[in-house]
């Protein structure tokens, strides 16, 4: 009826989930991203419920935006097959009776539903691995469903989820789909070059690899700054956007491979990507952005840091000093901190933002440059107790690319920092400085002199 293809593991899904008249079901599936899990075989299980068994149906996410952005629309789709049902944007009603409700697993919704007698009960939990056990006990026992569906793609080896999959699996039909699974020279969607491209990138086992493509649960690694969870979980519970007074902040870590991040209050996002080998290009391309970001948001001159670390650093600031652009510079292993328990700058940036994420005080892009980096990245405790994030030479050895991302989109969660300490004294390592304090400010090559935007 609903003209659905279903890849044989969607369909045997949808069977153990519906076995017969009389007969319950509990059924769990772990899935990899793209493989149809929400707009496919919930959609379905949705619309055959109401359909054909009569039935009511509950459904929630380890997201609302997973109900709101994937599964409602996947049933609008199918309203014209059923011109007596009203198709709203929070679940399904027949003649103003409620059939489906999706809600927000933070809403207390599910403890409070009662069933409506003679109607079976269809109860479904997507993305489970973000879903806290509360609301798993109050959908699987206190509505007790004689439908019960969990799915979703692995987080971290803890929670209901894995607790399903492991600890009481008896208790449940279970079902996996790997993107491998689905691929188009087997007839169907996913592109083998696709897969290879991520696995080549990041590496096989790699957490974000595991869940995203193998529908595995993925270990957190040893030292590193965040839990595949905790990412996810930021992404999909965002705070509300605060833009703030004069609380803006374009950072940009210059090279061959450019990448612009703006914060705008608790908000962070990457504003562009960009390749080009000349210096002059480079700056051309930070004026255009800090223009346009000046017309959007207001942002100023003395708001936008470079990456001045090395040579090419030195280099674009400079020339956008000769433009007549003094922009901040940002050295990573500089010991000057606002918080003296991390080791250098760059510690402060990467592991200060990742205490933001974790405590859901920071809107994040949902980049998988990003996450996978946030998830690969280590830290560990430096001389003196001093927290450091993991060099990026000894980073880039393990077998990643240079996390333009992070250092964009961390550096960019720093408060401006528009001053700095200035050596006036002539001297510097010990050895006599000939030049004035104004051109030694120009110089991004001294931890200790401040850009000189700030000193005039």
């Amino acid at each position: 009826m609903l003209g659905m293809n279903l890849h044989p593991k969607q369909a045997a899904v949808l069977r153990d989930l519906f076995p017969g008249v009389g007969k319950k079901s509990r059924v769990s599936l772990r899935k990899a991203n793209e493989i149809g899990g929400t707009r496919t075989i919930i959609a379905a299980a949705v619309l055959y419920a109401i359909d054909i068994l009569n039935a009511e149906v509950i459904s929630t996410a380890g997201k609302w935006l997973q109900v709101q952005t994937q599964l409602i629309p996947a049933l609008k789709r199918f309203q014209h097959l059923f011109p007596e049902w009203d198709f709203l944007d929070s679940g399904i009603k027949i003649g103003g009776i409620d059939r489906h409700i999706g809600f927000s697993t933070n809403s207390g919704f599910a403890q409070g539903f009662h069933r409506t007698e003679g109607r079976p009960l269809v109860a479904i939990i997507d993305e489970a691995g973000l879903v806290e056990p509360g609301i798993f006990a109050d959908m699987e026992d206190r509505c007790s469903p004689d439908y019960f569906l969990c799915g979703g793609a692995p987080m971290d080896p803890a929670g209901q989820f894995y607790d399903i999959e492991t600890k009481t699996a008896r208790h449940y039909t279970h079902h996996h789909i790997s993107q491998m699974d689905c691929l188009k020279s087997d007839g169907w969607w996913i592109d083998i070059r696709d897969i290879e491209r991520k696995i080549e990138k990041y590496g096989r086992e790699h957490p974000f690899i595991q869940s995203n493509i193998f529908g595995e649960f993925a270990a957190k690694v040893e030292n590193g700054l965040l839990s595949l969870k905790e990412f996810n979980a930021s992404i999909e519970s965002p705070p509300q956007h605060y833009p703030g007074v004069d609380n803006r902040h374009l950072f940009v870590d210059v090279g061959v491979n450019n990448l612009a991040a703006m914060r705008h209050g608790n908000k962070v996002w990457i504003e562009k990507r960009w390749v080009d080998d000349s210096i002059v290009g480079v700056c051309g391309e930070i004026i255009r952005i800090a223009s346009r970001l000046k017309t959007n948001l207001g942002l100023r001159a003395e708001e936008i840091s470079i990456d001045g670390s090395g040579d090419y650093g030195k280099q674009v600031g400079d020339e956008l000093a000769k433009m007549g652009w003094q922009v901040n510079r940002f050295y990573g292993q500089a010991r000057d901190v606002n918080d003296q328990d991390y080791g250098n700058r760059i510690s402060e940036a990467w592991l200060g933002g990742c205490a933001l994420i974790k405590r859901g005080d920071i809107i994040i892009p949902d980049d998988d440059n990003f996450r996978a980096q946030c998830l690969s990245r280590k830290q560990r405790t430096g001389a003196g107790g001093k927290l450091q994030v993991e060099p990026k030479d000894e980073y880039m050895k393990r077998g990643y690319e240079s996390p333009h991302e992070g250092d964009a989109i961390f550096g960019a969660m720093q408060p401006v920092r528009g001053w700095q300490r200035v050596n006036l004294s002539g001297y510097r390592k010990d050895e006599p400085d000939e030049r004035g304090w104004i051109e030694r400010a120009y110089d991004g090559g001294d931890d200790n002199v401040l850009p000189a935007a700030s000193c005039l």
